[in-house]
């Protein structure tokens, strides 16, 4: 697992990040690894003040079970793919999602997996934020595909 080391603004849709994250019922705050979804998206509370989220599928998170790499697998190809960007291997999504299609890929990837999970933007900038650059439960045969078609394309 090779991580780098880079900042809430410059979390990408499809990118798997790692980073510390205390919830309402946790103690303490526990290391989350989760694969983005929306990094950055609004939300309007009922007394009229916005909020942003970080909006995402929670891979793993210290003391809980990690995603089986085959979930993990159905839950990228239903993404569009895997993609690697710079070196980043991550899910195929474009960069500028609008809310309306985050709550769509949303309904659509549910069925999937119970791991989404919103999460206080605020809460988590307090937070360093980790990359994943070589994220160990990526299926083997997507990344030697994505690979091959990397060297294709370079030819």
């Amino acid at each position: 697992m090779a991580i780098k080391n880079t900042t809430w603004h410059k979390i990408e849709p499809g990118q798997i990040v790692t980073f510390m994250y205390q919830s309402k019922h946790d103690s303490s705050a526990i290391k989350r690894t989760v694969l983005c979804i929306n990094p950055e998206i609004r939300y309007r509370k009922k007394n009229g003040r916005t909020t942003k989220f970080f909006i995402g599928f929670q891979l793993s998170r210290r003391g809980e079970k990690e995603i089986m790499p085959s979930k993990l697998n159905r839950l990228l190809r239903k993404m569009g793919g895997l993609e690697s960007e710079e070196g980043v291997l991550g899910a195929d999504i474009k960069e500028n999602i609008s809310k309306i299609e985050t709550e769509q890929l949303i309904r659509m990837l549910r069925t999937e997996t119970s791991r989404y999970r919103t999460f206080n933007l605020r809460k988590c900038k307090t937070k360093r934020v980790f990359l994943e650059t070589e994220y160990k439960k990526l299926p083997k045969q997507e990344v030697k595909l994505l690979e091959d078609m990397v060297e294709i394309n370079e030819d």
